[in-house]
């Protein structure tokens, strides 16, 4: 075996070669990771707002680079070849460590700033992070948010995110998780609801009841008033996967819905809604938490951070 030593300049100039075939890979390279999560050429041109064609022409352009084929496509679909699964390993890895690389660059920072990127549920973000929104941009000038809403959990190991909102009953093991209040949910009807409220649990059946889409929910549901217990298997007249769309059916004044408290809360405080049976506590069949989720950096970025240090005490502020 021959052994070949390479001097200081030689060595600088295969590492600058390096580092600029990198450079050029980096971006197909991430679309070449949307296509395998998304299953074809269109749904990541959606994801990275791309067309198609794009899409294709960059996949192109990475396999000739490489020298291997990533996929076999068909009219109808492409299929990661066995090669294409390992360089899409070694893609999330990259991904990672640059990612990993620009949240410990920001860390050393001692003024709050570049742009920081949150992901959060819809419901979620539009009732609590964007109203504390606000008071945020106006402390942090140096600060810029992109807030993608969405209930689509985003894999934060290769999408660039600083910051993920979910609620969950556990969080993602590989993560660092930071529980910002629990999920509880209690009965409320439009303050203007045609019928008499019940007084007791049993008097239910009587009425429109709405219910959360969640299996959890179809059960018996556990009524605590400090040592009394009763339980009740209701009916739903209304089964509703969107939380938005539950709020308008309420308001409709004609049911009485189960929704979370964080929800609840701001329709109470503008006398819009009011709660029934607000002296009996309902055992909550779905225990999940509200959780911000970070990469499990060492160093946090300073404007994380502050994120969610300053949204944990809004929240505490309002006792939510």
């Amino acid at each position: 075996m021959m052994l070949v030593w390479l001097d200081d300049s030689d060595a600088k100039e295969l590492c600058v070669k390096n580092i600029n075939e990198l450079a050029e890979l980096f971006p197909s390279l991430a679309v070449f990771i949307q296509v395998v999560e998304k299953g074809s050429f269109s749904s990541a041109g959606r994801a990275l707002s791309m067309a198609p064609s794009s899409v294709s022409r960059m996949i192109d352009r990475l396999e000739k680079r490489l020298s291997v084929i990533l996929f076999t496509r068909t009219t109808r679909a492409v299929q990661v070849t066995e090669a294409g699964q390992e360089i899409y390993q070694q893609a999330l890895s990259v991904i990672s460590v640059t990612s990993a690389l620009l949240s410990q660059a920001g860390s050393y920072s001692d003024k709050p700033q570049g742009l920081l990127r949150i992901t959060a549920p819809n419901t979620l973000g539009k009732i609590l992070l964007t109203p504390f929104m606000s008071d945020f941009l106006l402390r942090y000038p140096d600060i810029n948010v992109e807030l993608l809403l969405t209930d689509r959990v985003i894999n934060m190991t290769h999408d660039p995110f600083d910051l993920a909102v979910r609620v969950t009953e556990s969080p993602p093991e590989n993560m660092v998780a930071r529980a910002l209040m629990p999920i509880e949910y209690i009965l409320v009807c439009a303050s203007d609801y045609r019928a008499d409220p019940p007084l007791e649990p049993d008097e239910l059946h009587r009425h429109n009841i709405f219910f959360p889409d969640e299996r959890q929910f179809r059960g018996e549901w556990l009524f605590m008033r400090g040592e009394d217990e009763e339980r009740v298997l209701l009916t739903p007249r209304l089964m509703i996967n969107n939380s938005d769309a539950m709020l308008d059916a309420i308001l409709q004044g004609i049911g009485i819905a189960l929704i979370p408290t964080f929800i609840a809360d701001i329709y109470l405080h503008n006398g819009k809604v009011r709660r029934v049976l607000p002296e009996w506590r309902i055992n909550n069949p779905l225990p999940r938490t509200a959780y911000a989720i970070t990469l499990p950096n060492r160093l946090l970025p300073l404007k994380t951070r502050v994120f969610i240090d300053d949204f944990m005490a809004w929240l505490k502020a309002r006792d939510i």
